[in-house]
């Protein structure tokens, strides 16, 4: 019987070392999958603004880690034959400036597939479908030419029936069935992904709709990989990685080059896998501290949604869950002359309309107008935080620290209550 031994000594009888030799024999078959990560931090710190900044490094290195995450998704859970809508963006999937106003679910399709989809409703403001083509959203190969164009765009209200319990059924595919009565959305030629964005304005009352995706050509037994498809999905991981990460820092450096810093531009990106039904608002922001850019707008007459967020300048969202970093129709408070103004600021300026940057002084500025009668170009200006308040129109409410601390912890129940994962 073992007498007065010690945790430690105990631990390292009984468990296993884990050392390994450095004259080790190495796995090439995994070598050759992780191999292509080793040098993908250091090619993309030489990218940044500011190489040296410590923080800027590590919050890139993060970014990195949940390319490669999402990556598992995209490469080895997504399957055409066998679909299942998965969670694109998220503040865990935080790449390419997810809309923190939508819950992002997507999966790869085959153009001659015939899929349905079926659910219920909700009460969310928006559930639209966007079908595209392209490589970059099946396997994050191509770049920004691999985003391919929005080939159709299907609204759940406008191109569905949904019944009085608030469920709804349709068929997706190139040709519609025979003997098929229900609603039936085509399928575009060289289709090869859907997304679906559930847009909240509300997003503690709102209540998100179900969604369920089947494909009915196919059996609904969803055989065993074999060893070569895993062996091509775990080779794709680095591919998927490296083109989310590198077409993030590459637009930013675009936008750098085409001088909107503390400026803003309205675009159409239904060619390279934007909604066609929206227009895209964007620009670079740089502020210091003490500082604060007032972005200030006409409003359209009649607009079905709109917002305004902010990210940093790896493309990723600034934290939406935690902070009052992005502002739409219904949080966004439109003065009495019709215009909507924000202020962007590290330090709480203590008004309604307050974009909070977390001390970011770089960063990307993004707004969205959907099914609007104008896209007007907002104005940024410049100023001390100080004289904030010169800026804006008298009456323009004072917030207090313990109104905006209650507005978080609201904002923050809110997001949790959404689907995310």
């Amino acid at each position: 019987m073992i007498k007065n031994i010690s945790l430690v000594a105990l631990a390292t009888l009984l468990l296993p070392t884990f050392a390994v030799a450095d004259d080790a024999p190495t796995n090439k078959e995994w070598a050759s999958y992780v191999t292509p990560l080793v040098s993908m931090g250091d090619r993309y710190k030489a990218q940044l603004k500011d190489p040296n900044d410590p923080l800027l490094q590590q919050e890139l290195y993060r970014a990195t880690y949940s390319a490669i995450a999402q990556a598992y998704f995209g490469t080895l859970y997504q399957d055409a034959k066998h679909p299942d809508f998965w969670p694109m963006f998220n503040q865990a999937f935080n790449l390419l400036f997810p809309n923190p106003d939508d819950s992002y679910q997507e999966t790869m399709l085959d153009d001659n597939g015939i899929y349905k989809i079926s659910g219920t409703r909700g009460s969310v403001h928006m559930v639209s479908f966007q079908v595209g083509g392209g490589t970059f959203f099946v396997n994050g190969g191509g770049g920004r030419a691999g985003m391919g164009r929005a080939l159709a765009t299907y609204d759940l209200d406008q191109h569905t029936h949904v019944k009085k319990d608030g469920t709804f059924e349709f068929i997706l595919s190139a040709e519609r069935p025979k003997g098929w009565k229900g609603d039936w959305w085509k399928l575009p030629a060289s289709a090869t992904w859907i997304v679906v964005r559930q847009v909240g304005y509300d997003w503690v009352h709102e209540v998100d709709a179900r969604l369920a995706i089947d494909r009915l050509d196919t059996p609904a037994i969803k055989p065993r990989a074999t060893a070569a498809e895993l062996e091509a999905g775990l080779k794709q991981i680095p591919v998927w990685a490296d083109g989310w990460i590198q077409l993030s820092l590459d637009w930013i450096a675009n936008l750098r080059k085409q001088d909107v810093i503390n400026k803003m531009i309205v675009r159409d990106y239904s060619k390279s896998g934007g909604l066609s039904t929206q227009r895209y608002i964007e620009g670079l922001f740089d502020v210091a501290n003490d500082e604060a850019l007032i972005l200030e707008t006409e409003m359209p007459k009649h607009c079905r949604y709109w917002n305004f967020q902010l990210a940093d300048e790896m493309w990723g969202s600034i934290d939406w869950t935690n902070r009052q970093s992005t502002l739409n129709g219904h949080t966004g408070k439109v003065d009495k002359d019709g215009k909507f103004r924000a202020v962007i600021s590290a330090q709480d300026p203590g008004v309604p309309n307050w974009m909070d940057n977390a001390g970011y002084q770089r960063g990307y500025l993004y707004g969205r107008w959907e099914s609007c009668d104008s896209y007007p170009t907002p104005t940024i200006t410049k100023i001390k935080v100080a004289d904030v308040r010169k800026y804006l129109p008298a009456d323009t409410p004072v917030v207090t620290a313990e109104a905006r601390d209650a507005s978080i912890r609201e904002k923050r129940r809110g997001v949790q209550m959404r689907r995310r994962w």
